[in-house]
């Protein structure tokens, strides 16, 4: 299991995790969790090579824009759907349901 550097600050940096967390709530994006704030900044870090020092962390947390959460959040719900019907059998089973959806929304005026 590969683990970050950063993973031994994780609990230090909680309060900075809930506040940005309530942040976001405060725009009206209610999913926003202190989870879904680490994986985000998990991933900004792992893009950079910077020294693993605390006021790193710290402050990719502070200046996480809500646009990379939000871009993080919907590339990992793709990548997950993508997951789910990559077999043909889940993929058959969705056309079929658009096939049914389609065909009985079909009216004859």
């Amino acid at each position: 299991m590969n683990i970050s550097p950063f993973e031994m600050w994780r609990e230090d940096v909680e309060p900075v995790l809930q506040s940005k967390a309530e942040e976001f709530q405060m725009f009206g994006y209610t999913s926003a969790d202190q989870e879904r704030v680490w994986n985000c900044t998990m991933e900004k870090l792992k893009k950079r090579e910077e020294s693993h020092r605390i006021h790193v962390l710290v402050n990719s947390i502070l200046t996480l824009s809500l646009s990379d959460f939000m871009n993080q959040i919907t590339v990992a719900s793709y990548k997950e759907s993508a997951k789910y019907y990559s077999t043909e059998a889940n993929l058959d089973d969705l056309l079929g349901e658009i096939e049914t959806h389609t065909s009985t929304k079909r009216h004859l005026t």
